[in-house]
Protein backbone atom coordinates (compact mmCIF):
# COMPACT_ATOMS: atom_id res chain seq x y z
CA UNK A 1 0.00 0.00 0.00
CA UNK A 2 2.62 2.39 1.02
CA UNK A 3 4.50 1.97 -2.39
CA UNK A 4 1.64 2.15 -4.52
CA UNK A 5 1.00 5.52 -2.42
CA UNK A 6 5.10 6.61 -3.29
CA UNK A 7 4.28 5.66 -6.97
CA UNK A 8 1.01 7.75 -7.24
CA UNK A 9 3.36 11.04 -5.96
CA UNK A 10 6.00 10.62 -7.85
CA UNK A 11 3.92 10.16 -10.96
CA UNK A 12 1.82 13.24 -9.91
CA UNK A 13 4.45 15.59 -9.19
CA UNK A 14 6.02 14.75 -12.56
CA UNK A 15 2.74 15.58 -14.25
CA UNK A 16 2.96 19.10 -12.56
CA UNK A 17 7.00 19.88 -12.80
CA UNK A 18 7.11 18.42 -17.03
CA UNK A 19 4.63 21.39 -18.44
CA UNK A 20 6.91 23.79 -17.05
CA UNK A 21 10.09 22.26 -18.78
CA UNK A 22 8.82 22.71 -21.94
CA UNK A 23 10.42 26.05 -22.93
CA UNK A 24 9.13 25.79 -26.89
CA UNK A 25 8.23 29.35 -27.28
CA UNK A 26 8.67 30.76 -30.75
CA UNK A 27 8.97 34.37 -29.16
CA UNK A 28 11.63 35.94 -28.37
CA UNK A 29 12.13 36.86 -24.75
CA UNK A 30 11.89 40.73 -23.47
CA UNK A 31 14.92 42.93 -24.31
CA UNK A 32 15.93 40.24 -26.98
CA UNK A 33 15.22 41.09 -30.80
CA UNK A 34 15.42 38.23 -33.43
CA UNK A 35 18.55 38.98 -35.41
CA UNK A 36 18.05 38.28 -39.11
CA UNK A 37 20.34 37.46 -41.75
CA UNK A 38 20.98 39.26 -44.43
CA UNK A 39 23.16 38.07 -47.58
CA UNK A 40 24.82 40.25 -51.06
CA UNK A 41 27.29 38.78 -53.03
CA UNK A 42 31.21 39.14 -51.97
CA UNK A 43 32.22 41.21 -55.32
CA UNK A 44 29.46 43.56 -54.64
CA UNK A 45 27.98 43.37 -58.21
CA UNK A 46 24.93 45.10 -57.07
CA UNK A 47 26.21 48.05 -55.22
CA UNK A 48 25.25 46.71 -51.71
CA UNK A 49 22.23 45.07 -52.33
CA UNK A 50 21.54 42.72 -49.60
CA UNK A 51 19.07 39.18 -49.32
CA UNK A 52 17.16 37.51 -46.95
CA UNK A 53 18.02 34.31 -48.22
CA UNK A 54 21.70 32.62 -48.85
CA UNK A 55 21.42 31.89 -53.53
CA UNK A 56 23.62 32.47 -56.22
CA UNK A 57 24.26 36.33 -57.01
CA UNK A 58 22.13 37.08 -60.30
CA UNK A 59 24.98 39.05 -62.06
CA UNK A 60 27.92 36.81 -61.54
CA UNK A 61 26.38 33.39 -59.83
CA UNK A 62 29.08 33.28 -56.96
CA UNK A 63 27.72 32.09 -53.92
CA UNK A 64 26.07 34.88 -51.73
CA UNK A 65 27.86 35.47 -48.47
CA UNK A 66 26.53 36.68 -45.12
CA UNK A 67 26.31 40.45 -44.85
CA UNK A 68 27.76 42.66 -41.99
CA UNK A 69 25.52 43.57 -39.41
CA UNK A 70 24.86 47.16 -39.24
CA UNK A 71 24.23 48.40 -35.95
Amino acid sequence: MKNSILVLFVVLGAVIVSPGCNNSSKEPKTGQTEEKIQYQCPMDCEKGKTYEEKGQCPVCGMDLEKAPVEA
